[in-house]
């Protein structure tokens, strides 16, 4: 394996960084039942056969691997070991879902490198690691009817998300491993869509060992973010004008706006980078954080951000506004025709039974203490963690 520095990995899609980093990549392509095609991203140790005690060998034919089979891909290198083995092993390992944040992708999760990212290290200490993409994100752009130009593409928010892509990610991931039940890790939005999961399809709580939120973007009504608390204010206005001049997505993957953005990041006076930085997280999620590792943001900007719909941010505006956790809002006249009520219907957290894990931080501007506390009194059995 050569060693590749991190301009080599800001042009690398999260297989090859898996690749690169000494792990096994393979991509699976999932079809949700509204025919969203997600992409989702696994991580396995290089050793890949454990012993017969450990693991179930499966013959594979390799028609099945020749043929166009929508539901799995797997990298060349791989597929030369299967060809020459002659056996797929099924790990024993027990599976674990990761789902990133708003225009994020399954890259946040190696972009650190072994040892280090919450991919690796999970799959270091014993599990099968899947990284999902959400429905709009640079891996997730496919549709069996509709192509990104078309509306109707992006008429999503983070709850198709959650009663979509969720359940269908969860049921691939069972059935491929064998295994009844996996834990699910999700940040900032990843955590909002297994919420409405849990409350709109309650049957899914079967399926779930644990689950991990990390900084869980639930209630926001206390969020203290000004740029938000703009955004949420005027987000009717920026709905309107997003519907008149046909743009429906934002913050997509732009070659142009990451190249001018490492640019800047990787050669600007220190100070002035610095600066930059602290700005931009403080507007958005806070300041004074010791732990992020500044020589990372030329990196992080040439995989983020990834891309969203504009529903779902005025999904999350509505949530700000209105201080609850609810459906999307139309307005009286589609909420009478879609819900049976002139406002939206609350999701009910009530419904979730598997055990659930918060971690926040105090110093987070978009996850208030009172938030978090509002959710743990919403179910009896988070374990919270500041």
């Amino acid at each position: 394996m050569s060693k590749t520095t991190n301009q080599d990995e800001i042009h690398m899609t999260t297989p090859e960084l898996i690749e690169a980093h000494g792990y096994v990549a393979e991509t699976h392509q999932i079809c949700t039942e509204d025919n969203y095609y997600l992409t989702v991203h696994r991580v396995l140790p290089n050793d890949r056969v454990p012993s017969v005690s450990n693991a179930d060998i499966i013959n594979i034919d390799a028609t099945v691997m020749n043929s166009e089979d929508h539901n799995l891909s797997i990298s060349a290198e791989n597929y030369q070991l299967l060809k020459t083995s002659g056996y797929y092993i099924s790990s024993s390992r027990l599976p674990v879902i990761i789902n990133h944040g708003l225009v994020s992708s399954s890259a946040d999760w190696v972009l650190l490198g072994p040892h280090k990212a919450l991919a690796y290290v999970l799959c270091d200490n014993g599990y099968d690691v899947w990284l999902a993409n959400a429905r709009g994100n640079t891996y997730s752009k496919s549709h069996k009817y509709y192509s990104i130009k078309d509306r109707n593409f992006w008429d999503f928010s983070w709850h198709e998300i959650g009663y979509y892509d969720l359940p269908a990610t969860i049921d691939y991931i069972l059935e491929k491993t064998g295994h009844s039940k996996l834990y699910y890790i999700g940040y900032s939005q990843g955590a909002t869509t297994f919420y409405v999961m849990g409350s709109e399809r309650p049957e899914y709580n079967a399926k779930i060992k644990g689950m991990i939120s990390l900084a869980p973007a639930v209630f926001l009504g206390n969020q203290k973010s000004s740029f938000l608390k703009f955004f949420a204010y005027f987000h009717n206005i920026l709905d309107w004008g997003s519907y008149i001049c046909n743009i429906n997505q934002w913050l997509p993957s732009n070659k142009w706006q990451s190249f001018i953005l490492r640019t800047f990041l990787s050669n600007a006076p220190h100070p002035m980078t610095k600066g930059f930085c602290n700005f931009c997280f403080y507007l958005i999620a806070g300041f004074g954080s010791e732990q992020l590792d500044k020589s990372m943001l030329p990196l992080i900007f040439g995989h983020s951000p990834a891309g969203s719909s504009v529903k779902q941010f005025l999904h999350f505006g509505q949530l700000i506004c209105s201080g609850s956790f609810h459906k999307f809002d139309y307005g009286i006249k589609t909420n009478l025709s879609l819900y049976g009520s002139t406002q939206p219907p609350k999701y009910i957290l009530e419904r979730i039974k598997v055990p659930v894990a918060i971690f926040y931080s105090e110093n987070d501007f978009i996850n208030h203490h009172i938030d978090i506390q509002k959710l743990e009194k919403e179910k009896e059995n988070l374990r919270k963690s500041a």
